[in-house]
């Protein structure tokens, strides 16, 4: 992963860009960070950043050049709250049905634990009306 910097902003750039930039010239298989250094072309690492990801998004910050080395940070944007919200809302919706079958007339289930289910579903149900929904919510244990 290598930058290119023009009138000193770093872009990203690749190798092949380099030599198709350059067609007359021609580089070694393995080019060093000397050579690129004269053509304005220098690597670069990515320092990560810790997110959630049911809230937020991992977006590319600005370049930074801490000593001799060039940094792309990630950044930890939040989500849209109706983008979290459908999310979540999803999630229920999946738990509902895959626990549908304990609400039929024919299921195994003996009545007390037919209306434990019951409870765990109206509970799922009502997720959205719970404080902090839908950043900081409880998801309702499963019987």
């Amino acid at each position: 992963m290598h930058i290119k910097l023009t009138n000193g902003t770093p872009t990203k750039y690749t190798l092949e860009k380099l030599r198709r930039d350059n067609p007359y010239t021609s580089f070694p298989k393995i080019i060093s960070d000397e050579l690129l250094a004269s053509y304005d072309v220098y690597p670069y690492v990515i320092q990560d950043v810790e997110f959630d990801a049911v809230s937020q998004n991992k977006i590319e910050g600005q370049f930074v050049q801490v000593a001799d080395q060039w940094t792309l940070p990630m950044v930890a944007e939040n989500k849209p709250q109706s983008e979290v919200e459908q999310y979540v809302r999803s999630v229920r919706d999946e738990l509902l049905i895959l626990s549908d079958w304990t609400q039929m007339p024919d299921s195994p289930l003996d009545s007390s634990t037919k209306t434990s289910w019951a409870t765990y579903r109206t509970a799922l149900r009502d997720i959205s009306t719970q404080t902090g929904f839908p950043a900081d919510f409880t998801w309702p244990t499963a019987p």
